[in-house]
């Protein structure tokens, strides 16, 4: 009876719009016809006779919920509604997507132009934009498989709609090539303006996929591949890259004897998979090939890496604590390192969103050495037993897998989490322990006008961004977030801050809300700031666990806030 009464109270919040969008979005999901649907409470009946809707399992309404951009409803029936789940097709969320960028004007338009393919009566003044999508596909001039009709049509309605189409084309070819042989990557060139040419591929991206059954212990670096972005106004003439090979190769067959991971004598050894050759039908010369490749590999691996994982509780009275340390002047540094001007964007976009998702904040500026070691040992040694989990975000210069203090002094990242592993801090054993650092690991020698990287200011091109692998203890339920990979320097916007933190705070607020899991925001992060650019240089983050469970934050109550 409760849970009639909530689809209840639910259908009376719901406008005819809403419930034509309701149901136009589960024509998928059920054989009847839904197009005379009149009332929410019809279309809750129909989704609970068809088991897709339950008083156990209410994920559905919510993702249509947050399709129809009703989010004040899911935070106004928060306790009734479950995470949502991926229900609905990409094919119906594109048409209804176009659905809603098209105008009055731009429907008549189209019902114009389709008065020789459909009835005259479809096309009647009452029909709107997604009864017209249904009587398109009624007469088969629709469908996933058949969107030139409709693309034809935007052309000279709404041009710019025609890229959304593209795009869920491109991903639809990406998803098949998940079914083929190898994933292969070769060498890219790229040139700075007014700078020599460079010749730049990627080193040994490191893509590790768990073997089926690895234990907690394991730390399990996911897949990641570097995208080519648009060049940058913003700066000039950041010189070339290292020159180096990397190749990816996933057999599609045989996945349940990979065992990419060993473990002997409590350290992680990696057994990297490599690019080989360039398929034939690829060109290097688009600007798209990488963007590609990343979104498949991606899409390919980490569907292996989370398939069937519980979750982490989050029901405590305290998400638990977040501290920010954030280091601006270095100008007391023995070494010559610079101010890092731009990073109070960055702390505050970090106390925003994560005060929006339950955290205490503390924030620490320009700590020394000392004092980082100091912040650490204190609060592992606070009682954590009310929180759901631990966030520490860095912020400041770094070399070779440490962290500078303002000082000059370096501290190891294995410094900063080992306080927190179960043996030290007892009260977050079993929960997770979420690092974000945001340091370049090295340098290279590039002139720029707003963009700096993290590091430090000599001449030296010693460059490792990569995670070591003593860098997190030998301990379940930690992730390292690094802001780069080996070979990339980290990226500040004197202006806006840097491009890891950006994309992340923006992708948690996006994704949260819609009951995405972590590690799956940080691949989402991964694809945002690869398309980034500053001239020839590109960023890459790399996220590093040995989470046992999905992070899935509660969706907060209050608005996201503004960035």
């Amino acid at each position: 009876m409760e849970f009639q009464r909530r689809l209840l109270q639910v259908d009376q919040c719901l406008s005819k719009a809403d419930v034509q969008a309701l149901a136009f979005l589960c024509v998928d999901l059920v054989s009847k016809d839904l197009s005379s649907v009149s009332s929410a409470e019809e279309l809750f009946s129909i989704l609970t006779d068809n088991d897709l809707l339950s008083s156990e399992d209410t994920s559905l309404l919510t993702e249509l919920l947050q399709t129809c951009h009703r989010q004040d409803l899911i935070r106004d029936f928060g306790t009734f509604l479950q995470p949502a789940e991926s229900c609905i097709g990409p094919y119906r969320k594109l048409l209804f997507d176009l659905s809603e960028n098209i105008t009055d004007q731009d429907l008549k338009t189209m019902k114009f132009l389709l008065r020789k393919t459909l009835p005259r009566k479809k096309l009647d003044g009452r029909i709107t934009t997604l009864h017209l999508l249904m009587e398109m596909e009624k007469e088969d001039v629709l469908s996933s498989e058949n969107l030139d009709v409709l693309k034809k049509i935007l052309i000279d309605v709404c041009p710019s709609l025609t890229k959304r189409i593209d795009k869920f084309k491109r991903e639809t070819n990406q998803r098949s090539t998940q079914l083929s042989n190898q994933i292969n990557i070769g060498p890219i060139s790229q040139e700075t303006e007014g700078e020599e040419k460079t010749r730049s591929t990627m080193e040994d991206m490191s893509h590790q996929l768990p073997s089926r059954g690895c234990s907690g212990d394991e730390f399990i670096q996911p897949p990641y591949v570097c995208e080519e972005p648009n060049h940058s106004t913003e700066e000039s003439g950041i010189a070339g890259a290292s020159e180096h090979a990397g190749s990816l190769s996933v057999p599609t067959e045989g996945l349940e004897t990979m065992s990419l991971l060993s473990i002997s004598d409590n350290e992680v050894q990696s057994h990297h998979l490599t690019f080989s050759s360039v398929p034939g039908n690829m060109d290097l010369k688009q600007d798209t090939f990488l963007s590609r490749a990343s979104a498949t590999a991606v899409s390919l691996c980490m569907c292996f890496l989370f398939q069937d994982l519980p979750q982490y509780d989050m029901k405590g009275e305290k998400r638990g604590v977040c501290l920010i340390i954030n280091n601006h002047d270095f100008s007391k540094s023995a070494l010559p390192l610079g101010k890092r001007d731009g990073t109070q964007f960055d702390e505050s976009r970090l106390e925003k969103v994560f005060e929006w998702l339950g955290f205490e904040i503390e924030t620490k500026r320009d700590c020394t050495e000392q004092h980082i070691l100091s912040l650490m040992e204190d609060l592992s040694r606070r009682d954590h037993s009310q929180g759901d989990c631990f966030v520490c975000c860095v912020l400041s210069h770094g070399l070779e897998g440490t962290v500078y203090g303002v000082d000059g002094n370096q501290v190891r990242l294995r410094q900063l989490t080992e306080p927190f592993s179960g043996n030290h801090c007892p009260s977050l054993k079993e929960k997770p322990k979420l690092f974000f650092i945001q340091a370049c690991q090295g340098i290279k020698e590039q002139p720029v006008v707003f963009i700096q990287t993290d590091g430090p200011l000599p001449r030296s091109l010693s460059t490792d961004a990569g995670v070591p692998k003593n860098s997190i203890p030998a301990d379940a339920d930690f992730l390292l977030g690094m802001a780069t990979i080996p070979e990339y320097a980290s990226f500040r916007d004197k202006k806006e801050g840097t491009w890891f933190i950006q994309s992340l705070c923006e992708n948690l607020q996006l994704l949260v809300p819609q009951g995405v899991d972590l590690l799956s925001i940080l691949t989402e992060v991964n694809n945002d700031v690869s398309r980034k650019a500053a001239g020839a240089k590109k960023q890459m983050p790399q996220p590093v666990f040995s989470l046992r469970k999905k992070v899935i934050f509660p969706i907060p109550r209050s608005p996201a806030p503004a960035l």
